[in-house]
């Protein structure tokens, strides 16, 4: 008999918890549904009474991924309205139990503590910029408006954290490069670097951070060129080059930099690029011939000196230097034999037609004064089977390059 008892007791009072249980459920169930639909229709200054009542909920864990997104929601709509005593403690302590419980969410946490402590209690650089850069790092973005904010609070204030200062010329950077006519991006800069050795510094600090950047690799090679370190600045020209081969300022920098350091095969590489990204260009012609000269390669050089000419509608410059390729080859491989004699002919035509351009050019008249005793006259051509009108093509192994043919007069 006193077994039955006990055990209806223990059911009894099995029955009365699991009610009040499966009530308080009810009740957590239907306040977060109330909630909810505060928020969907906008009323916030119910939804934010509700949601703080919810937030003290033990069963409220349970909503988290829901909740804390639509809870976060209200608090910006309602941060404004002085009904409600909000203070920065507030704030921070809501966003720290809102990543901690709903870890997920957590970048938008970082950005919304961030953008209430800063817009409405002016809370200074060191208390947001972490946040800011935290939603950065998280997110995997870089806004332009967070990067404006934190630059204009970090001018305000005496910045000694190497981190800090390499994040900030990071964002300057960024910046400077995307708005060069806003002067003020180099003033922070400078600001911050102190002097133009303590930005080197800097730059290449930041680039065993961040060797990806390109606006700094950009700024660095910039700032060496500057200092004629020419050997350096080619480190970070031809990664830029190789990540953005279509950017016509690297690729210009980087063949001034190679020129000076004599690395002819880079800047011939870079002035090909260029002919392809801006063929109306007529030096980016002249300077690559130049080069195939320099690797003997004639057939290449005369063919773009000839391109340049065409690019500029006529440019005595180009022709003159076509001539010293056919002279230079006559006298380096010649005998003064017929065929040598009619590449210095190729050579002379060349000049003469240079002359007609720019008479004046330095060296042109000299040039054919020179060559004239070497020209090939009437008996020579009779000699060799050819008569005016006829057309000359040039023979021998040294000439085996040449494919422009001579008209006989």
């Amino acid at each position: 008999m006193k077994q039955f008892r006990l055990s209806s007791w223990l059911i009894f009072w099995f029955f009365v918890i699991f009610s009040s249980y499966g009530k308080a459920a009810d009740s957590l169930a239907t306040k977060y549904d109330l909630f909810s639909k505060y928020v969907e229709i906008g009323q916030y200054d119910s939804a934010y009474i509700l949601g703080t009542e919810l937030r003290s909920h033990p069963g409220i864990k349970e909503y988290s991924v829901w909740f804390y997104p639509k809870y976060t929601e209200t608090l910006l709509k309602v941060i404004g309205d002085t009904t409600f005593e909000f203070t920065p403690k507030y704030i921070k302590s809501y966003f720290e139990e809102a990543k901690l419980k709903d870890p997920h969410n957590s970048q938008s946490y970082f950005f919304y503590e961030a953008f209430i402590l800063d817009k409405y209690f002016k809370e200074g650089f060191a208390e947001v910029y972490p946040l800011y850069d935290a939603f950065m790092k998280l997110s995997g973005l870089t806004d332009e408006w967070i990067l404006r904010r934190i630059s204009d609070l970090s001018s305000l204030v005496a910045i000694k954290d190497t981190a800090t200062i390499l994040s900030l010329l990071d964002i300057y950077t960024e910046l400077l490069e995307k708005y060069p006519n806003e002067e003020k991006w180099g003033d922070y800069i400078a600001d911050l670097a102190g002097t133009p050795e303590g930005l080197l510094y800097l730059r290449r600090k930041l680039n065993i951070l961040k060797p990806e950047s390109s606006s700094n690799n950009w700024a660095l090679a910039s700032l060496l060129l500057e200092k004629e370190e020419y050997n350096e600045a080619m480190i970070y020209l031809a990664r830029l080059v190789s990540e953005n081969p279509d950017t016509v300022k690297y690729l210009k920098a980087m063949v001034f930099s190679a020129e000076k350091t004599n690395y002819d095969e880079k800047a011939l590489e870079g002035y090909l690029r260029l002919i392809k990204l801006e063929p109306s260009v007529k030096e980016y012609y002249f300077n690559a011939a130049v080069l195939f000269e320099k690797k003997d390669n004639y057939a290449a050089a005369i063919k773009y000196f000839t391109k340049a000419s065409e690019v500029a509608g006529g440019w005595g410059k180009a022709i003159f230097y076509s001539g010293l390729v056919y002279e230079n080859s006559a006298r380096s491989c010649g005998t003064l034999g017929f065929y040598d004699k009619c590449v210095y002919e190729l050579a002379y035509e060349k000049y003469l037609n240079a002359s007609g351009y720019d008479p004046e050019m330095p060296g042109l008249q000299e040039r054919i004064s020179q060559i004239e005793k070497y020209l090939p006259d009437t008996k020579d051509f009779e000699k060799n089977g050819y008569k005016p009108g006829d057309s000359v093509k040039i023979n021998g192994s040294c000439y085996i390059w040449i494919e422009e043919l001579l008209k006989v007069q």
